[in-house]
């Protein structure tokens, strides 16, 4: 049997991460095998993108014995599955059931990380053999987390990077997807309040209502199930679900965001950016200090002035990521 590499995508982003490698890796003949975690838009996703992938395990909920109790158990059933596939290589971006599920099997477990916030970094920094961060991770959360220098291994770049680079603007998509609609059109997307590292809301409603005070368009995607009540209490319009993110993002502008992926596509596509995370990661750490995201709050909201863009780019860090990622995964293989 064909050596394979095993991947685990556990939410919406890493199949957006994952789905070109995937493509890339079987393009070279390798066999690759895909679980996904029933959670948000990850198997609708998954399945859009048009993946050939096993869907395994759900959401364990906001509490956390709950959440320990459903990675075990999901954990244990990754094992199950994995078992006698030929897999030699489990791949996964920080999803703590298939890093413990590859380590039961007597796999060769990777992962990626970009973000620094994250308190299970503790058991996923320690079980892998390797563990792929970008290229300004803090070397004292390297430490803090339990990664030992021999495995770790710096990129260049934002992962958002190796699927944004296939993007193609649609003209049609504000009109067909969106309409009515005025500018300036402010997007927002609420921090995860589901999340371990959650610091809930922060300023994030207060600011959206001061914005729609001044007379923008202003439109949410939801996130979490919490979200339609502030929405309504309000008066601010719900995004439809499922929704072409990067579109979405593109044609905005600007952006209002927790951090995390949605605020760091919008920053390779050009709009403006805003973040209202009161515990922001290194990567919106530097990219304020490359002046590629503004902090915002409901002071400076209401001076804030918006208009139209008059240009829309896509920018980029590194154009070879997603190259160099498959690169290592081929040389690994034998």
């Amino acid at each position: 049997m064909k050596p394979a590499v095993w991947i685990d995508l556990a939410n919406s982003p890493q199949v957006m991460f994952f789905a070109p490698i995937i493509r890339d890796l079987e393009g070279r003949g390798i066999r690759v095998i895909v679980t996904a975690r029933d959670f948000s838009e990850t198997v609708p996703l998954a399945r859009r993108l048009g993946l050939n992938f096993v869907p395994l395990g759900r959401y364990g909920g906001k509490d956390r014995v709950k959440k320990a109790y459903s990675l075990l158990k999901r954990a244990l059933a990754l094992y199950k599955f994995v078992r006698g596939k030929g897999v030699k290589l489990a791949l996964s971006h920080n999803s703590y059931d298939a890093i413990l599920a590859g380590r039961m099997a007597g796999l060769r477990v990777w992962t990626y990380m970009d973000y620094d916030g994250q308190p299970a970094n503790h058991l996923a920094f320690r079980l892998a053999h390797r563990v792929h961060v970008q290229e300004w991770f803090p070397d004292e959360a390297l430490r803090r987390f339990g990664a030992k220098p021999e495995k770790v291994v710096r990129y260049r770049g934002l992962k958002e990077e190796v699927y944004l680079r296939d993007f193609v603007p649609d003209p049609a998509f504000p009109e067909r997807v969106l309409s009515p609609f005025s500018r300036p059109l402010v997007v927002a997307r609420p921090p995860s309040t589901s999340s371990l590292y959650s610091k809930g809301y922060g300023e994030f409603w207060e600011v959206l209502g001061v914005l729609r005070g001044k007379g923008y368009d202003v439109r949410v995607l939801q996130r979490n199930p919490e979200d339609g009540a502030f929405a309504r209490r309000y008066g601010i319009p719900l995004l439809p679900r499922p929704i072409d993110g990067p579109q979405l993002l593109y044609w905005s502008d600007a952006f209002v965001g927790g951090g995390g992926t949605m605020t760091r596509e919008a920053v390779l596509l050009g709009t403006r950016v805003f973040s209202v995370f009161p515990a922001a990661g290194f990567l919106d750490r530097k990219l304020m200090e490359m002046g590629m995201i503004e902090r915002l709050g409901v002071h400076n909201a209401r001076s804030l002035v918006l208009h139209e863009r008059k240009e829309r780019r896509v920018r980029g860090f590194n154009p070879n990521l997603r190259e160099e990622l498959v690169g290592e995964i081929v040389e690994y293989l034998p």
